[in-house]
């Protein structure tokens, strides 16, 4: 009802150009009242009014920011909310105010996670409304893409990102029937791709975690909904990147199959972003990683990488191409092997010859 807030925020302007300074003994109350407008607004103009009121509210009690004005009160905003998240739902106006409080606050957020952390837990239960959960997530990578400059503003969020991974994102990415349950692990896939990118969990942390957050991710990555594979094939690459030379043989040969299955995938991005990942699985392989004691994984690998050598798509043949490039110092002579098998079955044989001419040109101790 855009008339009745139309006049809620014109009393609040009265009262602040009327009572200047004496507002700020209920400046809690104010604020309170604007993040509510704020947050139920679909009309822009009566935003950008709200947003002046704001602004008017810092001015008569003498503050520098919108951001002092929620420092002085961040921790009475929260406590407003934690006090009624145990009933939100996905028509609770909260989760909008929430969203206000957190995209206007800044790096102010970041001061408060004490109680920030607890509050998302207690909203994105596995029990309650997958709407609801679907919001915050989608909140939440938005401020995990920028932690440095939101919930990582103080270089904290590192100390709770353990407990945000395990408690809060891992319950949601298992795998529940239905739409709905599938647009719920899309937008928690997305908010774990921004935890990874944003910098906010060290390598230590996520190989404590890698145990119970592995398989999840792998299963994600056969998931119905284009964009949960997408995000997984996006987390798996970036889970590689943080700690692929801490992890042992048997963890990295868990990871390439699944990752393989998603070179047939219908969508053309997917299939990108898993060559991508196989790359980067390529590079975690270290001296641990002996060829000859696991010969078997590396003849699997290689012979069905070299399917999709022939591959309808010119694009797909180059990067698999590269990565095969890549891959060829691994077991020289046993890539060389495979494609000496295919090269005569392959519609254009000369990727196979290059990849050969590739093997030719390596080092003699490498070949």
């Amino acid at each position: 009802q855009v008339l009745y807030l139309q006049q809620l925020l014109a009393c609040i302007d009265v009262l602040l150009r009327h009572c200047d300074l004496d507002c700020g003994s209920v400046s809690l109350q104010l604020l309170q009242v604007l993040i509510t407008v704020q947050s139920l607004s679909v009309d822009p103009q009566l935003s950008d009014k709200t947003s002046e009121t704001v602004q008017l509210l810092c001015k008569v009690q003498g503050l520098d920011s919108v951001m002092e004005l929620y420092r002085q009160h961040m921790g009475q905003l929260l406590d407003w909310l934690s006090a009624s998240v145990s009933t939100w739902t996905r028509s609770s106006p909260q989760r909008l105010q929430l969203q206000t409080i957190v995209f206007q606050s800044g790096p102010v957020i970041g001061e408060f996670l004490g109680q920030l952390v607890p509050l998302l837990c207690c909203s994105l239960q596995t029990d309650k409304d997958p709407e609801l959960r679907m919001s915050i997530f989608t909140m939440l990578a938005k401020l995990l893409l920028d932690a440095e400059n939101s919930l990582d503003s103080q270089g904290n969020f590192h100390k709770v990102s353990e407990k945000f991974l395990s408690d809060i994102l891992l319950p949601n990415l298992v795998w529940r029937a239905g739409r709905t349950a599938s647009a719920v692990r899309t937008a928690a896939l997305s908010s774990l791709l921004a935890l990874l990118h944003g910098g906010s969990i060290t390598p230590g942390q996520l190989l404590c975690l890698l145990e119970k957050l592995s398989p999840v991710l792998l299963s994600a990555l056969e998931d119905d909904a284009r964009m949960s594979r997408l995000f997984a094939c996006r987390s798996v690459a970036t889970v590689l990147k943080l700690t692929g030379k801490s992890l042992h043989p048997d963890a990295l040969n868990k990871i390439y199959p699944e990752l393989l299955k998603r070179l047939d995938d219908s969508s053309e991005e997917v299939r990108s972003a898993g060559l991508e990942a196989i790359g980067l699985w390529l590079s975690s392989l270290t001296e641990e990683y002996n060829p000859e004691f696991y010969v078997t994984h590396l003849q699997f690998f290689f012979q069905q990488l070299l399917l999709f050598l022939d591959d309808p798509d010119s694009s797909v043949q180059q990067q698999v191409l590269d990565v095969l490039k890549e891959g060829s110092s691994v077991h020289p002579g046993l890539l060389q092997k495979e494609v000496e098998a295919v090269v005569g079955k392959h519609r254009t044989p000369e990727y196979c010859n290059q990849l050969l001419q590739h093997i030719s040109s390596l080092p003699t101790e490498a070949a």
